[in-house]
This record gives C-alpha cells, structure tokens and sequence, in this order.
C-alpha cells in the first residue's frame, strides 16, 4: 500500500512541509510504502497553459510534467493534499495542481465516466490562522467541503473517502516556544492519522 502527501509552501522548513512530513512518517509506521511530493521542491508549474487547454479539447497530448505528477497520483492508494489556506481557499500552486494534473482524462472521463482517482483515499489538511471552530461557524468550511471534497473528489472523481482537516490557530512566523508545542501537539495527532489509514489499507 502506498501514501503520497502532497505539500505546497515556499519556505522548505515550513509547518506544512512538518504536517506532510508528520503524515507519510505516521504511514511508515503503519506499514506503507510512502513518498512525500513538494511541489516547490518539484519547481510545479502552476499555469494553465495552452498545451493543457488543447489536451483538454482532444486536441493535443498530456503536457509531459503533467504526466509524471500523474503517475505519481496514480501509484498511491492514499493521497494527502497538505496546504496553507489563503484568502479562505488554496494557493495558487494547489490551485495549479487541479487545474493542470486532477484534470479530464485522467482523474475523471467524459460523461462522468470514473478515472485514475477513482475508489482511492483523500484527506485535505488545511492550515489555518483561525480555529477549526471559527471555520465551521463563519461558513468557510462548508465552502471549502463543498468545493474541493464534494464537487471535485466526490462528483467528478469517484472519490468516496474524502475528508477536509484543519491544523488551526497558527500565526505566521511564530518561532516561539509555546507555538512549537502546539504545532508539536497537532504534528502528532497527523501522524497518527497517517498510520491509522495505513494500517486500515493494509487489511
């Protein structure tokens, strides 16, 4: 069984990159094979281009840097999208992500037909400023659940196991002590995540 986490932050030591890090560890643990995919490290380009739009219309192929973030979808049984939240929803490099490689013909086909993604496991850990609390509460997490869990994984990709995760009350920049132990606290609960999936896979 294998876990992807996918991480999206242009700082390299940043807490995303600790969640991603904290889930596939968690995975490991749990017996998984997994693979860790920054798409900073990768240099992704997030840019629809004129190349995708003519794959998209059947009139063109798979940009090739499209089709090995692809294959890299498709080898892993649980994937994890783990990302900052900007202005309520995902950064352009996520943004990037869905638009050039979860894309028609390859995570789902013409006329609802299932695609490569279909019947895997997906877990979305957003990073947040505010508490899990005040999202659930203002409305942003119904956005949120209904755009990228609902609309996207359930509907177009026969992704029936979905769920969205926050990791909350963080402030940028906070080097201090007591925000270390409280990332500290919520790494471990991630890790903990990673491993509970694999170990349910593994059955």
């Amino acid at each position: 069984m294998k876990v992807l986490a996918i991480t999206s932050n242009p700082e390299s030591h940043s807490l995303t990159d600790a969640v991603g890090k904290a889930f596939v560890e968690g995975a490991a643990a749990g017996g998984a094979q997994v693979e860790l995919l920054d798409l900073y490290a990768e240099a992704f380009n997030p840019v629809y281009t004129l190349a995708d739009r003519e794959h998209y219309l059947d009139r063109g192929a798979v940009p090739d840097d499209v089709v090995a973030l692809q294959r890299r979808l498709a080898s892993a049984d649980v994937i994890a999208l783990v990302f900052p939240v900007y202005w309520y929803t995902m950064p352009a490099m996520v943004k990037g992500l869905f638009d050039r490689v979860i894309c028609r013909g390859f995570a789902y086909g013409r006329e609802g037909l299932p695609g490569a993604l279909a019947g895997k496991t997906v877990r979305i850990l957003a990073l947040t400023g505010g508490s899990e609390d005040w999202y659930r509460s203002s409305g942003m997490d119904k956005a949120l659940e209904f755009q990228i869990c609902d609309r996207t994984f359930r509907h177009y990709c026969s992704v029936e196991d979905v769920s969205l995760h926050y990791i909350g009350d963080l402030s940028m920049g906070d080097d201090s002590q007591e925000a270390r132990d409280a990332a500290a606290g919520q790494l471990g609960k991630i890790a903990l995540m990673g491993e509970s999936l694999a170990r349910r896979k593994e059955r």
